[in-house]
């Protein structure tokens, strides 16, 4: 399994080091599902600011994962809960 990461900085203002950020996930074992995250506006002068970005865009990766898992469980819950009711009224 290999991931990789591509940004692409859109400038928005050069002289506030100001950017539109899009970072796409690809996962090789999913490669038609890549995942998007945007970063509308963010000053990306110095490395604390880069990283801030970064940190940003992992949270919004790790929100993603999770919201993804509490559907993935609800649906689960549900037919599971569905099958044992019909299966009990045969």
């Amino acid at each position: 399994m290999a991931i990789t990461w591509d940004l692409e900085i859109t400038p928005i203002n050069i002289s506030t080091f100001e950017a539109s950020i899009v970072a796409t996930r690809t996962d090789s074992e999913d490669i038609d599902n890549p995942k998007v995250y945007i970063v509308h506006r963010a000053k990306i002068q110095t490395p604390a600011e880069q990283l801030a970005v970064g940190q940003e865009i992992r949270a919004k990766h790790l929100a993603a994962l999770a919201a993804t898992a509490a559907v993935e469980a609800f649906v689960a819950e549900t037919e599971a809960a569905g099958k044992q009711y019909l299966e009990e009224l045969e």
